[in-house]
């Protein structure tokens, strides 16, 4: 009986199952219909190596170092040469890059060809009506090139695309330009693609629903008219409206291929979940630089009972107990559901999930108790101007008290820096750049880079009103698709822009960037922790470059206040905190300001929005 089967091509993820194709297997299985999983990305990632194989995954996903490799086996001689796109790409994005990488590079590139060579014998191609692509992670161009062979080799196969490369237009102008492709799913596929697979085991004709858009089976040529749409009519028609319906993900597949996988021993797996879709805090004030969700920014989540329900199945069905969330922002509502729940539920679980930093001390609390084992948090930067201009909803000193407060669980923290915001005040970076290396204690950021203007932000829809202008799409891709730039336009993620007023962000960020990759060398280096004795008496010890002392101790209301600004804290709330303890004297705002500005100094504790801030950790206990 005629299958199905979605590939995952490099250069996604290896530690965890794809869940998008993982849940439509899940919903096809349940319709009666076959489905397999082939992950193709262990198999290049066993060709080139691991080190290697997330190197381009990670260091040069965003100049399309993954999609240029596979590009130069699809188009050959029609993309501009291999030297010209190093020195106007790659080196212009990371000029530490060196001859040695280069040649590595190169080297990666002659397994392209071998690679699929593998791909077409390991698998019995006729036995598949369907065969399906998950674009995402610079998986585009790797899934081209294999599609284009499957078709060479067994024309009566459809060929399905969808993923994140695939959303509106730019799923249109895929359709549009690589004749191997059939249908392409043009944004959430749960309820749309196990019809159309259902149609197409049945040997009839396929009736598209919203959201899909397809080939003209009788011509060559894709004819313009049946992809002119440029985006599906209303999204909301094939959007999942109860995420409860969904089925579990089956991660069958995955687990296999990674079991008998000779990088097995180097790849620790992950459990890959969702209990949420869109953001609730974009749907209110969408992030100026956010192109996450597109269409799809209508928030749901999955009820509390459910959420627990599908994580206690996948931890007992695969016996692994550390999970990433695929969510892009933490329900509010979970903090007195899901994660009670969760605490007492009978699975073991260390989990990951994505969340604003306008967090209280007990709901960070609350967080870790359940078991989150990392946190990503939605920073980018410690000022509350900056913060204001691009709709973040939280400020500077919420954004520092939760990197603190998770820097001393002592679990991963992923969060990034971010400059260049059209319209920020450059004097802000001074001050910035003074403040960073008080914090190099904390869990540094990932990365620091300039922001970017990405498809369906509102830098994206309104350039000009956001001081951006010349709006186009990153140089890289002239360098993996040789299309006029019309088409470019449509296939697209990542723009370059110019701004209205001519500043250069380069060179007032400078001292930041600099303080933040310093911050970056030094991790793990250097503590800033007190120590509570009992007695009376609060110790610190600092190790930071900025240190004025090894020791400090704190004794009296001096030791209480310090512990009161664990949150931010104004001088009034201080002084008021200060005032009631049974000091005798009690001090007055004078003794009080004169310690915050000694702690100031010593740069023990920080000022941000008004408040006070204490810097130091709790030891281990």
């Amino acid at each position: 009986m005629p299958r199905v089967l979605i590939c995952n091509m490099p250069f996604s993820n290896l530690r965890w199952p794809n869940l998008g194709p993982s849940l439509l297997k899940g919903a096809l299985l349940a319709r009666g219909i076959a489905c397999d999983l082939a992950y193709f990305n262990f198999d290049f990632a066993e060709r080139v190596g691991l080190e290697p194989y997330y190197w381009i995954a990670d260091r040069f996903a965003f100049v399309l170092g993954g999609e240029r490799l596979f590009a130069r086996e699809y188009f050959g001689d029609r993309l501009p040469d291999d030297d010209r796109y190093w020195n106007k790409v790659l080196l212009a994005a990371d000029d530490g890059l060196t001859e040695q990488d280069r040649r590595d590079y190169a080297a990666m590139g002659a397994e392209v060809g071998p690679f699929l060579d593998h791909c077409m014998a390991s698998v019995d191609w006729g036995r598949y009506a369907v065969v399906g692509f998950a674009a995402s992670f610079q998986q585009t161009m790797p899934s081209m090139c294999l599609a284009r062979r499957i078709k060479e080799r067994c024309p009566g196969v459809t060929i399905v695309f969808g993923g994140a490369a695939c959303e509106g237009v730019m799923g249109v102008e895929l359709c549009r330009r690589f004749p191997e492709v059939d249908h392409v799913f043009l944004g959430e596929a749960d309820l749309t693609f196990p019809p159309v697979a259902e149609q197409v085991l049945a040997g009839g004709p396929v009736e598209l629903p919203p959201g899909v858009v397809a080939r003209d089976p009788t011509s060559d040529r894709l004819p313009r008219a049946c992809c002119d749409v440029p985006v599906p009519p209303d999204a909301a028609r094939f959007l999942v409206d109860d995420l409860d319906a969904l089925p579990y993900p089956d991660f069958d597949d995955y687990f296999v291929r990674w079991e008998r996988s000779p990088l097995k021993d180097e790849i620790e797996p992950l459990l890959f979940f969702e209990t949420s879709r869109g953001c609730w805090w974009g749907q209110k004030h969408h992030c100026k630089f956010c192109g996450l969700n597109g269409a799809t920014l209508t928030y749901r989540s999955k009820t509390p009972t459910r959420a627990v329900d599908e994580l206690t199945h996948l931890v007992e069905r695969y016996g692994v107990h550390r999970a990433c969330s695929a969510d892009n922002i933490f329900d509010y509502r979970y903090f007195d559901t899901f994660l009670p729940l969760l605490k007492h539920s009978a699975i073991d679980l260390a989990f990951v999930y994505e969340m604003k930093p306008s967090l209280r001390k007990e709901q960070a609390r609350a967080l870790l108790d359940a078991g989150l084992g990392a946190a990503q948090l939605g920073i980018e930067t410690f000022s509350t101007p900056i913060l204001k201009l691009i709709g973040k909803g939280a400020n500077s000193i919420q954004n520092l008290q939760a990197l603190k407060w998770f820097s001393a669980a002592g679990i991963e923290v992923k969060w990034n820096i971010l400059y260049g915001f059209p319209g920020e005040p450059p004097e802000e970076y001074a001050r910035l750049a003074e403040l960073l290396p008080a914090l190099y204690h904390l869990a540094p950021p990932l990365a620091v880079g300039r922001v970017r203007m990405d498809r369906f932000s509102p830098y994206f829809e309104e350039p000009e009103a956001n001081g951006m202008k010349n709006p186009r799409p990153h140089r890289a891709f002239s360098y993996v698709y040789p299309f006029p730039n019309e088409s470019l336009r449509d296939l697209a993620y990542y723009y370059e822009f110019d701004f209205a007023d001519g500043r250069d962000p380069e060179l007032y960020a400078a001292g930041l960037v600099e303080a933040a990759e310093e911050w970056q060398r030094l991790k793990g280096t250097v503590s800033l922790r007190h120590f509570d004795r009992g007695d009376g008496v609060l110790i610190l010890t600092d190790t930071r470059p900025c240190a004025t002392a090894f020791q400090r101790r704190l004794t009296g209301w001096q030791r209480e206040v310090y512990l009161f600004c664990d949150p931010g804290r104004s001088f009034e709330r201080i002084c008021e905190f200060a005032e009631s303890l049974p000091a005798d004297p009690p001090p007055d705002a004078a003794a009080v300001l004169s310690t915050l500005d000694e702690w100031l100094a010593e740069r023990i504790i920080a000022r941000l929005d008004g408040k006070y801030l204490s810097l130091a950790l709790p030891a281990p206990t």
